[in-house]
């Protein structure tokens, strides 16, 4: 009976450690831009669309009092640069939008 026992618990320490450390999650990043361009406030619903498709998105807010875009995603994901090429990616005929840093 004792036999089973340590084997039993050595089983269950070696499975722990063998397991490794428990996997790391990024905490979400928050990214503002200013969101500029030829009537690109009445396309809003574009831009969100553009955004959610960037990856690790993952949810769009704007101030459009002060001509912002704030975008929250997964940090191992969410690149400045990627977000600010999908916004410069939305236009129309006589319209479009463009996305610049933040002083």
């Amino acid at each position: 009976m004792k036999i089973k026992i340590l084997a039993f618990t050595a089983l269950v320490l070696l499975g722990t450690s063998l397991s490794g450390p428990a996997p790391a999650f990024s905490a979400p990043e928050k990214l503002t831009l200013h969101l500029g361009g030829q009537y690109c406030n009445f396309y809003l619903d574009d831009v969100t669309k553009a955004l959610m498709g960037v990856p690790g998105v993952q949810h769009v807010a704007y101030n459009k009092t002060q001509d912002q875009v704030t975008v929250q995603g997964n940090g191992d994901k969410l690149k400045e640069s990627e977000v600010i090429q999908a916004i410069n990616g939305v236009k129309g005929s006589s319209w479009y939008c463009e996305a610049h840093r933040m002083p």
